[in-house]
């Protein structure tokens, strides 16, 4: 369901031509979708590349039933529009960047997109609209937000139960602003260093996301790299069974008072490695939630031994102004909390742990700014615990 506050119009009246003539056929749209005009098009391909052609702002283009075999671009002010209870597949065409590009003010509603060659949804710029759309098996991204110049962030694209699954990469928000409500983004998967990953924030986006579920990604679950200002904030969205991270934060920028990175009643579980782990990086704030049974993965010592890594938070190479409060930490494989290289202003009040005998609560090595923090063990020089922090590449365009 569309969680903004629209008028909905359940039927519209809708202008078809037959053989010449023009007749009047009732059209059922999704709830909270609102047009000016209605045009029908399909089920060909080259019917709906000439409705969309024609289309006009403030407009909406119904697509009938079927599977289109080519790769859309919505106008500026239209929306590409499925009907209740059709099913709209588009598969895309190779020689195009995206199943579907949207360009400013467009919007997409309840298509399906299946395996598309490249990118399954491109937002040029935005804002954009895009509710009860399904990405799966993209070769490329299934959703990509982009904006290189000029960009707005303070007009930000908006997702509404977007389910994006089976793809190289599930989100990429890329220098553009883009708020997330409910829907999936899982199973993403592929052969590439950068293959794999479910969300990713860069190059100055601002990414806001409520009620999303980030599943069973072969990487890490959502990577947040603060080049040119990033800013992410997670509201009640559920991280779990990552194969490698949860949440990965690198190269942050912001402050205690103005965290970039915000948490807010997340649950992290179950992932690989580490739940919430961020490397040389300032202004980061969790609120509540909870990180539990991250699992161990083997990670290389200098010795050429294995050790098995699994944290709950990790907090490496200079990362400092973080404020982790009311959070519960359990059961994580090694330790609920690692700091390494901690830098001054990181407090944990009111964190829960809990933790069996085998496990560590908090510990912090090779840092010598105070934490703040329960159940506080240092370790002394040569008995570090080894970890993994290199930073990760960003997917290629």
């Amino acid at each position: 369901m569309v969680r903004t506050m629209l008028k909905a119009i359940p039927w519209v009246a809708v202008m078809v031509v037959l053989n010449g003539c023009p007749r009047v056929s009732p059209v059922p749209l999704p709830e909270g979708v609102v047009c000016e005009t209605t045009a029908q098009a399909g089920p060909d391909s080259s019917s709906l590349l000439e409705a969309l052609a024609q289309a006009q702002a403030g407009s909406c283009v119904v697509a009938a039933t079927g599977t289109y075999s080519a790769s859309l671009t919505v106008p500026s002010g239209v929306s590409l529009v499925a009907s209740p209870g059709t099913a709209v597949v588009i598969e895309g065409d190779v020689e195009a960047r995206a199943a579907v590009t949207l360009q400013p003010r467009s919007g997409l509603f309840g298509v399906q997109i299946v395996a598309p060659p490249h990118i399954g949804v491109f937002i040029d710029r935005g804002p954009a609209t895009v509710v009860d759309v399904k990405v799966d098996q993209a070769v490329g991204p299934a959703l990509v937000a982009w904006c290189e110049e000029d960009c707005r962030t303070d007009l930000l694209s908006e997702l509404h139960d977007v389910e994006l699954t089976r793809s190289d990469v599930g989100l990429w928000a890329r220098g553009a602003g883009l708020k997330v409500f409910g829907g999936r983004i899982a199973q993403c998967t592929g052969s590439s260093l950068t293959s794999g990953y479910g969300v990713v924030a860069s190059h100055g986006a601002v990414l806001q996301m409520d009620s999303v579920t980030v599943e069973k990604n072969q990487g890490p679950g959502v990577i947040v790299d603060g080049a040119e200002g990033t800013d992410v904030s997670l509201h009640e969205v559920s991280v779990s069974d990552n194969q490698e991270r949860g949440i990965w934060v690198q190269g942050i920028e912001g402050s205690s008072l103005l965290p970039k990175v915000r948490l807010e009643e997340c649950v992290l579980e179950r992932n690989g490695l580490i739940g919430f782990g961020a490397r040389a990086s300032r202004g980061l704030s969790i609120r509540g939630g909870r990180i539990s049974a991250t699992e161990a993965r083997n990670v290389p010592n200098p010795d050429f031994t294995i050790s098995q890594v699994g944290d709950g938070i990790g907090l490496f190479a200079a990362t400092g102004e973080v404020q982790v409060q009311d959070t519960v930490l359990e059961h994580n494989a090694r330790s609920q909390a690692l700091i390494d290289s901690g830098a001054a202003g990181i407090a944990m009040p009111g964190i829960q742990v809990t933790h069996s005998t085998e496990q560590l609560g908090v510990v912090v090595q090779r840092t010598t700014e105070q934490v703040q923090a329960p159940e506080v063990q240092v370790r002394p020089a040569g008995q570090e615990l080894t970890f993994k922090d290199s930073p990760l590449a960003l997917p290629s365009r």
